[in-house]
């Protein structure tokens, strides 16, 4: 009778505590989703355009921030999608003037007045300033070390490319090339033990593609931060100034 009563108490306590043990193997989980989760760099180049706000839209709708490289007529022309940007958080980058290669890269000194003429465009459209600067193109071949020697070391301007290019300007009416694109170098750059820091482009051909991507990289465990002045530069000439 005596171990009859034990084994129904035993039993007793094991019912008992499967509920706690399974809360417990729930909430261990969880945690451990949200402390995998990954972080992704979503920039824009070329804005803002009349297509802004509505890229903004899209983008707070899965609650996620980008980096906005902006050309300084641009900014000027567009005042309250450039005051958007940075009243939803979004990182500030400058991307020159004339985006035209001949003027750009025309000398070392030109390269860093259009850069420095887009900072004071943000500044007396916002208030605010930025050191992030992304060349128009990429910065190789054209942005040799005189270039970056007068735009970084003196002008104290930190230098952004990519390491996933969406081509989204290649392929504006092939949705699907651009998104297989952007997840096949994520997944790359993922197995190399880096963060993707992707290029996409402030146009209507964007916006068609950009809620897939998202969604995606969201169901991946991604999410979005900005980059600022603290990041180490990401560039093809491996210049860390």
């Amino acid at each position: 009778m005596l171990h009859k009563q034990k084994w129904l108490l035993a039993l007793l306590i094991a019912v008992l505590l499967i509920p706690q043990t399974a809360t417990a193997a729930k909430s261990q989980s969880s945690g451990s989703k949200a402390h995998s989760s990954k972080v992704i760099y979503l920039t824009f180049d070329d804005g803002p355009t009349a297509h802004t706000m509505q890229l903004l839209d899209i983008l707070d709708q899965y609650n996620a921030k980008a980096t906005f490289f902006m050309l300084g007529p641009h900014m000027e022309h567009f005042p309250a999608a450039t005051k958007r940007i940075v009243k939803e958080g979004n990182g500030l980058g400058l991307h020159g003037v004339s985006h035209v290669v001949s003027q750009f890269y025309s000398s070392p000194y030109s390269a860093y007045k259009e850069m420095k003429g887009a900072n004071e465009s943000l500044y007396k459209v916002t208030g605010k300033s930025t050191s992030l600067v992304r060349t128009p193109y990429g910065s190789k071949p054209y942005l040799k070390k005189s270039y970056r020697d007068i735009m970084l070391s003196t002008g104290g301007f930190h230098l952004w490319d990519w390491n996933v290019d969406s081509l989204d300007w290649k392929y504006k009416k092939d949705h699907q090339k651009v998104y297989n694109n952007i997840m096949t170098q994520v997944k790359s750059v993922e197995r190399r033990g880096a963060t993707p820091v992707i290029l996409m482009h402030d146009q209507p051909a964007t916006l068609k593609v950009l809620p897939k991507v998202l969604k995606e990289l969201k169901a991946e465990g991604y999410h979005f931060e900005i980059l600022d002045k603290k990041n180490h530069p990401l560039n093809f000439w491996n210049d860390e100034r």
